[in-house]
């Protein structure tokens, strides 16, 4: 068990070209990679003190990810949880059956 205690990944330092944000609960850096010239990444960008002047908001569609403020509208068209249109073939519930099986219509039989 010896082997154990010395682990190749240490948290003395982010990787290289990796967030530089310390997540406490998992007692690491993020492993997120950051874009060039950034020290964080885009769900940490809040806690860069350059970064200041961009403020980034929760997206409305999906409160697990964070987008910049003056880039929401543009977010919202690509967003991968947002609603999207249902085929012109699709139709509700089309294979579940008689919703009451005590009418059956008398097209049906």
């Amino acid at each position: 068990m010896a082997a154990s205690a010395s682990t190749p990944h240490t948290t003395d330092f982010p990787a290289e070209g990796r967030c530089s944000y310390y997540v406490e609960k998992k007692k690491r850096f993020c492993r997120m990679v950051v874009a060039a010239g950034k020290r964080f990444c885009g769900e940490h960008a809040g806690a860069a003190e350059e970064e200041n002047a961009r403020k980034r908001i929760l997206c409305p569609l999906d409160p697990k990810h964070t987008v910049y403020e003056d880039q929401l509208a543009k977010h919202l068209k690509k967003c991968n949880s947002r609603e999207k249109p249902k085929p012109d073939f699709f139709i509700q519930d089309i294979n579940a059956g008689l919703k009451d099986e005590t009418e059956i219509p008398e097209q049906l039989v």
